[in-house]
């Protein structure tokens, strides 16, 4: 079974969860892949580094990713290591759809 298609050639050391969602930066962008192998767009900007690191899924939604001689921060909505599933296709709370996903306070 093929993931979905990817652009660009670096990519950080993934991060996955308990649900099977694997999480990584490449071409400039946070991705996420579910057991599914759906894909998903967390972030994205022009960014053109070629020295990543980890991955880190954290409390909250928080990921952590070291780029070069930083360490970025991205709040997802992605839910807490453990606690569900990905909420990003077909299980929306309801009255929400995927555009309008609320991210965490």
């Amino acid at each position: 079974m093929d993931g979905p298609a990817l652009t660009g050639y670096f990519t950080s050391h993934p991060a996955m969860d308990c649900e099977g969602t694997t999480v990584f930066w490449r071409d400039g962008k946070l991705l996420a892949a579910d057991k599914d192998l759906a894909g998903h767009e967390l972030f994205a900007m022009d960014d053109s580094r070629d020295v990543i690191g980890r991955t880190l899924l954290l409390n909250e939604g928080l990921v952590a990713i070291s780029l070069d001689n930083e360490v970025l921060v991205f709040r997802t909505p992605l839910p807490p290591p453990g606690r569900r599933p990905l909420a990003l296709r077909g299980s929306e709370p309801p009255g929400q759809s995927p555009a309008e996903l609320k991210l965490p306070a």
